[in-house]
């Protein structure tokens, strides 16, 4: 048995996620870098599953999954913010985060 068969079925990660990467994020959005979009957007993102879909475009699959591999380690993430954030933009992320607690 083959560990892709192991694994339980959930069709909806087995339909191209083109599509949906394409309605949720801009154009300008995937100009930037996995590490900078995690950056400035990181705080704005409850939820994310979208690095589980499949994608036939390569290069789009790799970035979200890239983005999922940040915003599920902390410190990776924290790694990427103060790479690319200013101290006074950093602030800001620390207090819309703060308040949506």
């Amino acid at each position: 048995m083959d560990a892709e068969a192991a694994l339980p079925s959930d069709d909806r990660f087995h339909h191209e996620g083109e599509e949906i990467v394409r309605f949720y994020f801009t154009p300008t959005d995937l100009q930037k870098s996995p590490e900078e979009y995690a950056a400035r957007h990181a705080h704005e993102w409850a939820l994310f599953s979208f690095h589980r879909y499949r994608y036939q475009d390569a290069a789009l699959g790799a970035w979200v999954r890239r983005l999922g591999e940040i915003l599920f380690d902390e410190r990776e993430l924290e790694r990427c913010r103060h790479r690319f954030l200013t101290l006074e933009e950093l602030a800001g992320v620390r207090r819309r985060e703060a308040e949506e607690w």
